[in-house]
């Protein structure tokens, strides 16, 4: 039996010799042994990274302006299992790079990691503990690096509270167990309304749920991400 595949599961193609290509995650030219038949690659250190570093390598090297895409692709990685508190970091550098992916903002990568951090010292399971989210902060997070926020600012702090506010509002309004994946696509549709029409910034989000076969708590048609018939 082989291996396969990380992004599509088909079975990978063992090579003769080592050979150069591109990852599917960092898009960096990396040596691998195996190949997908769609043409799918991983290096050793996408393969291996875990949650953080993943987030960091995707959102380095994409040039997907997509949001949506490049959340599913990360969140597809084996060592995003379905539900944990590293969804937390995901939301603000991944909207940040597709802002800027699109041409809507200028973004240095090397701030990833401090982006990051803004994050990071989320708990897990603060939904149910506390009324938290750490998906709806990543929003305020990211309207705060955006528009230069800190707690001695007017405008740009009532922003990024409202970002978080609404967003765990839409959260708490979708109802249900807890779904990391619905509370991620939930964070980015609020962001894309108050970048529209807060800062003038266009963020298109067209959500299309990668997940729903694999959750075993999915919520079905009770989530407004479940395609009709339950078929993508």
């Amino acid at each position: 039996m082989g291996y396969p595949c990380l992004l599509c599961g088909a079975e990978l193609i063992e090579l003769p010799e080592e050979e150069i290509h591109r990852c599917s995650y960092c898009q960096q030219e990396q040596p691998v042994y195996y190949v997908c038949p769609a043409g799918h690659a991983v290096c050793d250190d996408c393969q291996a990274a875990d949650q953080a570093t993943l987030i960091q390598r995707v959102c380095a090297g994409t040039t997907e302006t997509d949001p949506i895409a490049i959340a599913n692709l990360i969140m597809g990685h084996p060592a995003f299992v379905m539900h944990g508190p590293y969804h937390h970091q995901l939301v603000a550098p991944v909207a940040l790079v597709a802002l800027a992916n699109l041409g809507q903002i200028k973004f240095n990568r090397a701030h990833i990691p401090a982006v990051m951090r803004r994050t990071a010292d989320i708990p897990i399971a603060v939904c149910g503990s506390r009324g938290g989210c750490g998906a709806a902060e990543g929003v305020g997070a990211a309207l705060s690096v955006l528009t230069k926020a800190s707690y001695l600012k007017d405008q740009e702090r009532a922003l990024a509270l409202r970002g978080t506010g609404e967003t765990l509002l839409a959260i708490a309004q979708a109802g249900g167990i807890r779904c990391c994946k619905q509370s991620v696509y939930l964070a980015f549709e609020v962001l894309s309304r108050l970048l529209r029409a807060e800062l003038d910034l266009d963020l298109p989000v067209k959500v299309r749920c990668a997940f729903y076969r694999t959750n075993p708590e999915c919520k079905g048609p009770r989530c407004p991400y479940y395609p009709a018939g339950g078929e993508a």
